[in-house]
């Protein structure tokens, strides 16, 4: 009976080692689409929790208290803008806001320059990465303030 006992419990350990073996094949996990779910939804918390308390797309132009988060993702994310280079620019903005490294001059203009917030760099990164990757909510009125700013796309 011990023997059989002390067969199966080696059996059980050898199999542990050899799984854990092959496992160690892959140097990094692939991202699965769970995943990538779970970090779309914390960046938009991230986003709804940390940004919208002055960013808020539901307010109306004369009530909001900075420019929508589309406003900026339009203005930092060009079409050859990659996401590690938007990510970087947003950690270098909000490590010290100044009117000289802004890409918004009309917004600092129109709303002055945005206080210093201090979030952890995780917390910057989630929200940069989700703007980037998704589209973001926009206020009824930014397309029709956006040509009038800008022009039409189409143009």
């Amino acid at each position: 009976m011990r023997a059989l006992l002390f067969l199966t419990a080696l059996t059980f350990i050898v199999s542990c080692k050899q799984a854990k073996k092959s496992g160690e094949i892959e140097d990094t996990p692939m991202q699965t689409e769970v995943e990538a779910e779970d970090l779309a939804i914390r960046g938009e918390k991230l986003l709804t929790t940390y940004c919208y308390q002055c960013h808020d797309p539901k307010m109306s132009i004369d009530n909001i208290l900075a420019p929508p988060m589309i406003a900026i993702k339009n203005h930092y994310i060009m079409e050859e803008t990659t996401k590690e280079a938007f990510v970087a620019d947003m950690l270098i903005w909000m490590s010290e806001p100044r009117a000289e490294k802004s890409k918004m001059p009309d917004a600092v203009e129109k709303y002055g320059l945005m206080n210093h917030q201090v979030y952890p760099d995780s917390v910057i990164i989630g929200i940069a990465e989700y703007l980037y990757d998704n589209e973001v909510e926009q206020p009824d009125w930014y397309q029709k303030h956006h040509e009038e700013m800008h022009g039409s796309d189409e143009e």
